[in-house]
């Protein structure tokens, strides 16, 4: 059995990923996604289709992978190939927020 080595990191300088994705992209999941432990069995976990996952930025250490920020905070990597996450992710359009700095007063009369 060989043993794990684990490498600090600090920095996260990785912005664009070669899967075309960038820190900042929200994505979707395609379809169910069923989490497992390090034996490949299931951990009773499922991420569900429509799930939405934000890309975050990446370590230039070691094996380059897609860093994600799962619903519930915690992080989570991917292969950063173009048809692993063409597979797996779509990527979610950025809403346009319309922003208003008009202020309406409601008045009432009294009859």
């Amino acid at each position: 059995m060989t043993k794990d080595k684990y490498l600090l990191v600090t920095k996260y300088p990785v912005t664009k990923y070669k899967c075309g994705l960038k820190a900042g992209d929200r994505v979707c999941l395609k379809k169910d996604l069923i989490v497992k432990d390090h034996r490949n069995r299931p951990t009773g976990d499922i991420h569900r289709k429509g799930e939405v996952w934000t890309v975050l930025r990446g370590s230039k250490e070691g094996r380059i992978d897609v860093w994600f920020r799962q619903p519930d905070g915690k992080p989570h990597t991917w292969d950063d190939t173009p048809k692993s996450i063409e597979e797996w992710f779509e990527v979610v359009k950025k809403e346009k927020r319309v922003r208003t700095t008009r202020k309406f007063t409601v008045r009432f009369r009294r009859k």
